[in-house]
């Protein structure tokens, strides 16, 4: 979460545009899920989202919880890079 990358329970694409081939996948016109397992089980979202303190995660429906936990990571992020550049 965040900045740093965690190994999938099983192999494959995480998202639409990940399991697209050829000049499909090239063009890239299929929405991401900015790196979060769009194909993970509902239950296994739930537990990301717990852990990033998502607000409302128990009433949200899976791709709900996969854009809560996208938009969560973004602002991980953001925060971390402010830290950084402040500490630099």
């Amino acid at each position: 979460m965040g900045d740093h990358w965690e190994p999938k329970d099983d192999k494959g694409p995480s998202d639409r545009q990940g399991a697209q081939t050829g000049r499909a996948a090239r063009r890239g016109t299929t929405k991401t899920a900015e790196g979060v397992n769009a194909f993970a089980t509902k239950t296994h979202l739930l537990g990301v989202a717990k852990r990033l303190d998502v607000t409302g995660r128990t009433r949200m429906t899976k791709a709900e919880l996969v854009d809560a936990i996208a938009k969560a990571n973004r602002s991980a992020s953001a925060r971390s890079q402010r830290k950084d550049r402040r500490g630099s």
